[in-house]
């Protein structure tokens, strides 16, 4: 079952990717961090992904310290 953080982030993303975020946020999964580029400035720098899916966004932080911090919040396991 998610714990009331998971369930606030979940509900901030789009609908049609919230089933797979849950799914990613109950298995604790291995996540990387990176900067990223595609979006436009706007978009914060630091994106958090799982380890075996970088293209999906488990959400995007202004820092690194900021986006292991929130990962780790998540519940997630940064990893290099």
């Amino acid at each position: 079952m998610l714990n009331s953080v998971q369930k606030r982030h979940v509900a901030k993303v789009f609908p049609e990717s919230r089933e797979q975020m849950a799914q990613y946020l109950l298995a604790g999964v291995d996540v990387v961090i990176y900067h990223q580029t595609e979006c436009t400035p706007d978009v914060p720098a630091f994106a958090v992904a799982p380890k075996d899916d970088i293209e999906f966004w488990i959400g995007c932080w202004d820092s690194a310290v900021e986006a292991q911090r929130e990962a780790e919040a998540l519940g997630l396991h940064v990893v290099q």
